[in-house]
């Protein structure tokens, strides 16, 4: 047996949290008007890892960030891509203030590159962002259990409090997600202290 082969039984053998994973080589930057329409298919792709929790129906439901809110957020300079070394999108997040807040209105990272640090990275630019912009308080809406919702907004800081805590606008998020079919039993704010 070749070395190559012993390496390879080794990878398949060990847990998966060493095994080396390769990671993309991505930059940050705002979102520009051309990004828009691409950035569907990074949320749609984003999306299939819900069916491994049970939740398909999100990775079926075609519907996405209206391109009109994406190019509002990119107007207001709270749209941020994660691209590629060919500048294409394969992540994105965005927010906009809501009560004085900077609400993130989604974060989705394409599924080849999930778990590679993507998301952390585009977290970290806009809370270095809104911070210089004097947001006090960044809030999002989550699955509560879900691994990669709730448990890892927590490790970046956020905590849970209830949409009647922050006011009617959560309110009027809360009430729309639950006419998109969300389970809301399962759905949390979340606020992190800027």
């Amino acid at each position: 047996m070749d070395s190559l082969s012993v390496l390879a039984m080794a990878a398949a053998a060990a847990p998966r949290s060493q095994v080396p994973h390769s990671v993309p080589n991505f930059s940050i930057r705002k979102a520009r008007s051309e990004d828009i329409p691409l950035l569907g298919p990074v949320e749609r792709s984003a999306a299939e890892i819900f069916r491994t929790v049970n939740l398909g129906s999100l990775a079926d439901d075609e519907t996405t960030v209206a391109p009109s809110i994406l190019a509002t957020m990119a107007d207001s300079n709270h749209l941020l891509v994660a691209v590629n070394e060919s500048d294409q999108p394969i992540g994105f997040v965005g927010g906009m203030n809501i009560d004085g807040n900077f609400h993130i209105v989604e974060i989705s990272v394409a599924q080849a590159v999930q778990g590679k640090g993507v998301g952390s990275a585009l977290m970290a630019e806009m809370t270095r962002q809104v911070k210089e912009e004097k947001f006090m308080v960044m809030t999002l809406t989550t699955y509560r259990n879900v691994a990669w919702n709730g448990p890892w907004y927590k490790k970046l800081g956020f905590q849970e409090v209830t949409a009647e805590e922050m006011g009617k606008e959560y309110l009027k998020i809360w009430d729309v997600e639950s006419q998109h079919g969300h389970d809301m039993a399962s759905r949390c704010v979340m606020r992190k202290s800027l």
